[in-house]
């Protein structure tokens, strides 16, 4: 079988395989996606003149790791466990989180019903506290859940709040707790936006560099761009320029595709269900990986990054979605976290790629780096995506 052959055969099996996913990924995606993010739990508060109410929303891993209490995946039989296992919960909650006037009163936290949030995998401990005039401010303790989880952090939420007369609605703000800052004094005549401009920036630092399947997909845009093809081998470009247009046109596409998708995701003009973009994320890099070995794609294969790096816009839509802002600078902090994602991207380039473009001539890269790094590109991917997928944990 010629080369030629090879080539045409592996292009239709990309082919029927994408119309596949496709389909697959239409049933799918037709799932709502959720604002929730794992490892958090939130507070959600009115203040009012001579009251204050509100509510806790706890995921139900939390309730099983912490508390040993097992939520059945049915929605009647999770809201039965939630309801009788409710006074334990409320319990926890009082020994563990409490709101406090300056001159250390503890306001009384009085719980009104246990729910769950529909269609999801949150519990709701509603609270009601009475006051007799509402401060300036409070000082707001939050130990919930820390146990043997450094990463865990808790959101509290202002809704409504009097002292303003302010109904924040989705331009809630938050104070956001972790094992250590644990208690904090919220003023409500000077409710603070969470993340300034520095702050959002470097989360979309901190976003690009964490997420491990972001950094192997731009490792696999970078390994072939030190190279050329020349027939049917590939050999190293003539100069440096050459290679660094290559890839400067490349991470050109991918930021263009990526901040489409992360502007219409942040604003909810489009909606997609998590668990396909994270697949879909997985999925690109085996694609890119794969297309190194075979180059079945060479002319237009910026149009495939380009699509590919639209579901990665939605992954860090996805993120984005999770930190505390004030939504009415939607628009501002999507920007910012887009620089931030697109420095956190140009340091790993200019990391990765001088050191690429001084090994390209060894014996060994086309076999050991560019071939056997796409290999081992595809099996952690391939991983990622039946664990995704197929919801494996």
């Amino acid at each position: 079988m010629t080369l030629t052959h090879t080539k045409v055969r592996l292009s239709l099996i990309l082919s029927r395989t994408l119309r596949l996913l496709a389909l697959f990924f239409t049933l799918l995606a037709s799932n709502l996606c959720f604002a929730h993010a794992e490892g958090e739990d939130y507070v959600f508060v009115n203040f009012f003149e001579q009251r204050i109410n509100g509510e806790f929303q706890i995921n139900f891993e939390d309730l099983s790791e912490k508390l040993s209490i097992v939520i059945p995946e049915t929605e009647s039989a999770a809201l039965a466990a939630v309801q009788n296992t409710a006074q334990q919960v409320q319990e926890y909650i009082a020994g563990n989180f409490s709101i406090s006037t300056t001159a250390g009163e503890t306001l009384k936290l009085n719980f009104t019903e246990a729910k769950i949030l529909p269609d999801s995998t949150y519990a709701q401990y509603l609270f009601d506290i009475e006051i007799s005039e509402l401060p300036d401010k409070l000082v707001i303790s939050h130990g919930m859940f820390y146990e043997n989880d450094p990463n865990h952090r808790g959101l509290f939420l202002i809704q409504y709040n009097a002292l303003e007369d302010k109904d924040y609605g989705a331009e809630y703000t938050a104070l956001v707790f972790n094992p250590n800052n644990s208690v904090q004094t919220l003023d409500l005549r000077r409710v603070p936006g969470l993340l300034d401009s520095l702050g959002m920036v470097w989360q979309g630092m901190l976003h690009i560099w964490k997420g491990l399947d972001h950094v192997l997909f731009i490792l696999a845009l970078i390994l072939p761009t030190v190279l050329t093809r020349r027939g049917s081998s590939w050999q190293a470009v003539d100069n440096y320029k050459t290679s660094l247009w290559q890839l400067l046109k490349i991470v050109t596409v991918f930021t263009l595709a990526h901040s489409f998708t992360l502007l219409l995701a942040a604003l909810e003009i489009i909606k997609v269900n998590s668990r396909f973009v994270e697949s879909m994320i997985a999925l690109s890099i085996i694609l890119v990986a794969a297309n190194n070995l075979s180059q079945s794609v060479k002319r237009g294969s910026l149009w495939v990054i380009l699509f590919l790096g639209l579901f990665h816009g939605l992954g860090f839509a996805s993120v984005m979605g999770n930190l505390p802002f004030r939504m009415g600078d939607l628009v501002k902090m999507v920007i910012r976290f887009n620089i931030g994602v697109e420095i956190g991207q140009i340091v790993i380039v200019l990391l990765l790629f001088p050191v690429l473009y001084a090994l390209r001539h060894k014996p060994f890269y086309n076999t050991a780096i560019l071939k056997g790094g796409s290999v081992i590109l595809i099996l952690i991917a391939s991983f990622w995506f039946l664990q995704r997928a197929l919801n494996l944990g």
